[in-house]
C-alpha cells in the first residue's frame, strides 16, 4: 500500500491489528516462499488499494492459521503477514 494512498491509515490501523494477533517472527521463514497468501505492510504488493484491502479481509478471515515474520535490511523493515501453503 502506498502510504500516499488516502486510504492508508485504515490500512495500517487494520494490519497492525492483525499483526498482534500472531507471533510474527524473526529469522528465516522457509514457507514464506511458497506462501498461499502473502501482504506486506510497506512493501509493494503488487495489487491495487482495494485489492490490498480484499487481501487484508481474507486473512483477518484466516486470522488463527496466519503467521508473520519481520524483514530488515541496511535501509528498512517491514511486516510480512503470510498463510502458508498447506492451509
Amino acid at each position: 500500500m502506498d502510504i500516499e494512498d488516502p486510504r492508508w491509515d485504515e490500512y495500517e490501523i487494520r494490519f497492525r491489528a492483525l499483526a498482534e494477533t500472531v507471533v510474527v517472527a524473526k529469522g528465516p521463514q522457509p514457507e514464506l516462499a511458497s506462501a498461499e497468501m502473502m501482504l506486506f505492510l510497506y512493501g509493494e504488493n503488487g495489487l491495487a488499494p482495494d485489492q490490498e484491502f480484499e487481501m487484508l479481509a481474507k486473512l483477518e478471515a484466516k486470522a488463527t492459521d496466519l503467521k508473520g515474520t519481520e524483514m530488515h535490511t541496511a535501509y528498512w523493515e517491514d511486516i510480512v503477514l503470510y498463510l502458508p501453503e498447506s492451509l
